[in-house]
């Protein structure tokens, strides 16, 4: 059986070469590849090109179907695994994907080939759940624009939410998804003795407080959301929602902006309905200077940085394996697996 990773800028060859090196002492024949791209960006912009049109939007290179058409099992992070490469690989098993998200491959033709596919759930939690903590923080005492007025030489002690600046002590955060990260987070926050609300569909035996969405918007003070994005919550935060939300209150998203209706956020933020946002992604990234929510001052800002820790990027490559050898070596189950048994 013969294993290939993918490595890029932010998970290199090392790192897979050392969380799978348990497969050699087993007779695995385990090789690495870099994908090569053009500075961090440009990696992050492919990604984001692939996210939000699948795996066919990148046209994968011909140095990458040499290397890897002969493989067993396919170990990638942003890596597209479409058409193209499932057809040039004729004996492929299993793919891996070292995230939680999985838009970078072609889910539906790897079903119809039984080819077993992977993710890495919850391997950036701590990374997102102690960032989305901090952008709650950072908007609510005005901790990034203090910073950025005072390393201009202005003193400034007054922000638009000056009359609403709060403790977090007995206030009440919603968390919207009480996933690996939803539930790091009500960790965190617990922290402060803040009370916690959620909503999540799925949810089931959990010791928490499960509301309504209307409820959760009506009651916080803070709302943060970690849910996945799927076609069924596409835009589920619409105007309806934050009409519901109180004027004090705070929404955090640190999640994927296809949850939220940016345009009906943006017309709550501009009327004032709503004390202030924090925001680390967006419809168009990169936003660009004149982007929607730059313009406010009840706003704080991100570049989709939140899951981006180095101890995420040398954990996954950990987690992934464990996980696959469990299965092809011991031959047990995993629940990293998402298609198939």
């Amino acid at each position: 059986m013969k294993i290939i990773g993918i490595g890029d800028l932010l998970i290199p060859c090392e790192y897979i070469e050392k969380a799978f090196a348990g497969f050699r002492s087993v007779g695995y024949d385990l090789q690495t590849i870099e994908w090569k791209q053009d500075g961090i960006d440009k990696l992050q912009n492919t990604n984001i090109l692939i996210e939000q049109n699948g795996p066919e939007a990148y046209e994968v290179e011909d140095y990458m179907i040499e290397a890897i058409k002969d493989v067993d099992i396919i170990i990638t992070q942003f890596f597209p695994i479409n058409r193209k490469v499932i057809e040039a690989c004729k004996n492929l098993k299993a793919i891996g994907v070292l995230r939680g998200g999985y838009e970078n491959i072609a889910l539906d033709l790897c079903n119809e080939r039984g080819i077993k596919v992977f993710h890495t759930p919850g391997r950036n939690a701590n990374a997102v759940a102690d960032f989305a903590v901090g952008m709650l923080l950072c908007e609510a005492r005005n901790i990034a624009r203090s910073h950025a007025l005072l390393k201009e030489g202005k003193w400034v002690k007054e922000y638009a939410n000056k009359d609403n600046v709060p403790d977090l002590c007995d206030k009440t955060v919603g968390i919207i998804g009480y996933g690996a990260i939803g539930k790091k987070v009500a960790q965190r926050l617990k922290a402060f003795d803040m009370n916690i609300i959620v909503y999540d569909p799925y949810l089931k035996d959990e010791n928490v407080k499960t509301v309504s969405l209307e409820e959760l918007f009506s009651r916080s003070d803070f709302i943060t959301i970690h849910s996945r994005l799927t076609k069924e919550n596409e835009k589920m935060v619409n105007y309806e929602l934050l009409s519901l939300m109180k004027p004090t209150a705070y929404f955090i998203n640190t999640a994927r902006s296809g949850l939220v209706d940016e345009d009906a956020l943006e017309r709550i933020l501009k009327e004032r309905k709503i004390a202030g946002a924090a925001i680390d992604v967006f419809e168009m990234e990169p936003p660009g200077k004149d982007y929607k929510f730059l313009k406010y001052d009840n706003v704080t800002v991100t570049p989709h940085m939140a899951g981006s820790t180095k101890d995420a990027f040398t954990h996954s490559p950990v987690l992934l394996a464990e996980q696959l050898y469990e299965v092809f070596i011991n031959g047990k189950t995993s629940s990293y697996l998402i298609n198939g048994k």
